[in-house]
């Protein structure tokens, strides 16, 4: 019985997949399914039910992915306190779900101090495989069971609109808003979730007639009047051009803790140096 052999069964347990599996270890999909086999082998009794297109634990395999829950945490944790970053060779793989450009920022100054460690970064709001990821930069939220979290940004949300707008110094509730038209973010954007909540609190659904991840044309959506969009009120005064307005929307007072989700196990090395200049930051 090999370590790999172990490593192949327990990622494949947890994800269901011997397909996905490979593709983190950078091997043929045969080769962790061949390995797995060998390993039912020489424990005389199968681990997974099989059909044609997917993998289930059986009761066996779930006793020992139980009992390798244990192992390798304890495992990770020891090779954790042995390897520093200097020595440390794994790229960082990066999930941005939330404050993008700020994240983008650090990144790009992390790395002019350190360009020995390299990254993978994907600003991807869709279904994804967490568990590909070292860290993840989302909202506060609960749907990231079994993480660490990590605050890193807190920030109040507001509505613009153009400066040109009639809505501009005018105290306003939300509801006075149900005419009017939005730009918003992805379809799985924290702030774009936090707008409709908001809305159907006041008894509306949003007419959202742009939406786009781009935060540049959404901005530019907003200067020219097409809608009214949602912001991080830091953001917005970061780059004061006068082309747009805070609305005083008295019923909309919203505030974003933005945080880092990480896997303690895996959080030695290069990512725990990284995370730490994210907590620094």
């Amino acid at each position: 019985m090999e370590l790999l052999q172990l490593r192949y069964f327990y990622e494949s347990a947890k994800n269901g997949s011997f397909a996905k599996t490979a593709e983190k270890y950078m091997v043929p999909a045969t080769s962790v399914s061949a390995s797995v086999r060998r390993l039912e082998r020489e424990l005389g009794c199968t681990l997974f039910d099989r059909t044609s297109n997917r993998i289930r634990l059986n009761d066996s395999g779930i006793k020992l992915k139980a009992s390798l829950d244990a192992v390798f945490s304890e495992l990770d944790r020891a090779v954790g306190e042995l390897t520093s970053p200097e020595r440390d060779t794994r790229k960082i793989k990066l999930l941005v779900r939330a404050m993008r450009g700020k994240i983008t920022d650090r990144i790009i100054e992390y790395n002019s101090n350190h360009p020995r460690i390299a990254f993978k970064t994907s600003f991807d709001f869709g279904k994804v495989n967490i568990e590909d990821y070292d860290i993840i930069i989302d909202e506060e939220t609960d749907k990231y069971r079994g993480y660490e979290r990590l605050p890193l940004y807190t920030s109040r949300i507001g509505l613009r609109a153009s400066a040109n707008s009639p809505l501009c110094g005018r105290k306003l509730t939300l509801r006075e808003l149900s005419d009017e038209r939005f730009i918003s973010i992805g379809e799985d954007n924290a702030l774009h979730r936090r707008l409709l909540d908001a809305c159907e609190k006041a008894g509306f659904v949003p007419n959202i007639v742009v939406q786009s991840n781009d935060l540049t044309c959404n901005r530019k959506f907003i200067e020219s009047g097409v809608g009214i969009g949602i912001s991080r009120i830091e953001e917005a005064a970061a780059s004061p051009n006068g082309k747009t307005c805070s609305l005083d929307v008295v019923d909309f007072c919203e505030t974003q803790v933005i945080c880092a989700y990480f896997k303690k196990a895996s959080a030695y090395g290069n990512i725990a140096h990284f995370l730490e200049y994210l907590k620094k930051k």
